[in-house]
């Protein structure tokens, strides 16, 4: 089973702050946990039609080691804690 996990500060399009989050991802889905520890997920987002790329200057984030999801109208910003984090 091919699965990558760890801490990612999420935040949405439209909203001002980050949200800590253990993220799985497995199965081309993210899987939200509020810890390592939990046995269920928050929410889960499938991946499938998702581009992923960095910000532009217009999204207004001025963060390193942050990458972009967007799918249509729909659109995330993750944050890594690390570079090597990023990196994977």
């Amino acid at each position: 089973q091919n699965q990558l996990s760890g801490y990612l500060l999420r935040k949405f399009k439209n909203s001002n702050g980050w949200q800590k989050l253990w993220v799985v991802f497995t199965n081309f889905c993210l899987f939200f946990y509020k810890t390592h520890q939990d046995d269920y997920p928050l929410a889960s987002l499938p991946l499938l039609g998702y581009t992923i790329s960095c910000p532009v200057e217009a999204d207004g984030i001025q963060k390193d080691y942050v990458f972009k999801l967007q799918f249509k109208s729909h659109v995330y910003f993750f944050r890594a804690e690390s570079k090597y984090t990023f990196e994977r």
